[in-house]
């Protein structure tokens, strides 16, 4: 018994041989047959990947340029009649704001799908001058850096 599996050891030593050695023939063989074809660059396919992918991109940008106005982060006109002062979230869904229409300022309770004015107010509220004036950029870094002005 312990001949023959001495005897279909050797065998299996040969046969993995003989396959390690064709292996790299087989190989050749099939690269010499099948060179890679490279792809053409104004096929129907190409051309219609290239041009469903910048579809999604305008696609995305459109949905960015609405939600944008959809929320009011976009600049607003200057000149425009009515202009929002301020306003102050009071709850999840509820806001006030203080809007300016002409002369006059209001204060506007709104929520879903209701609006209600509040008070008018009897002289125009003036923004204070917390926030002062922007400063340059290389003052505003020099402040903000923990280790002094080095040039």
């Amino acid at each position: 018994m312990t001949v023959a599996i001495q005897q279909g050891l050797a065998l299996g030593k040969q046969l993995a041989i003989a396959m390690l050695c064709a292996a790299p023939a087989v190989s050749f063989a099939q690269t010499a047959e099948s060179p890679t074809k490279m792809p053409e660059l104004f096929s129907v396919g190409y051309l219609a990947q290239v041009l469903g992918s910048l579809l999604v991109v305008f696609l995305c940008l459109f949905a960015v340029i609405l939600l944008l106005r959809r929320f009011n982060r976009l600049g607003t006109v200057s000149g425009a009649p009515l202009k929002v002062v301020g306003s102050a979230s009071v709850g999840h869904r509820e806001r006030i704001v203080l809007i300016e229409a002409g002369d006059e300022q209001m204060l506007l309770g709104v929520a879903p799908g209701n609006v209600r004015m509040l008070h008018v107010l009897p002289e125009p509220i003036t923004a204070s001058n917390s926030n002062p004036a922007p400063q340059d950029f290389a003052s505003i870094l020099r402040a903000a850096n923990p280790l002094g002005g080095r040039s």
